[in-house]
């Protein structure tokens, strides 16, 4: 992403990479950041006494027990009945933390460069 970035802040300096980085700056600008009223009617949950620290992680704790219980239930069903599992057991190893940002660097790379060369199309 360094590179795409570099290339924006030399571009800059010139008319065509000018009309560049007004057009990336119009892109995201377009997408604006309109709240959808769902999410401004639904209070936040920031605990300040240690009894509502312990209230919300006890919420927490019984959803993680009754998803696992539905699991559970659902997989003795599929036992039962002689059904394909839906909930398989897991193998192999998980994505590294350094893996998987330099996995989100990459494709970030990617639609960054094609955002350039869609603004260059159009401005020749």
């Amino acid at each position: 992403m360094s590179g795409y970035v570099g290339y924006a802040l030399r571009a800059g300096k010139s008319k065509t990479g000018q009309k560049i980085i007004s057009k990336v700056k119009d892109f995201f600008k377009s997408r604006g950041s309109k709240v959808p009223s769902t999410i401004k009617s639904v209070e936040t949950n920031v605990p300040k006494t240690k009894i509502q620290k312990a209230t919300r992680n006890l919420k927490i704790a019984t959803g993680k027990l009754e998803g696992s219980k539905a699991k559970l239930k659902q997989t003795q069903f599929e036992i039962k009945n002689n059904m394909p599992l839906t909930f398989k057991k897991k193998s192999g190893r998980s994505i590294k933390e350094s893996d998987r940002k330099k996995k989100i660097i990459k494709d970030n790379n990617k639609v960054i460069g094609r955002m350039f060369r869609k603004a260059l199309k159009g401005d020749k």
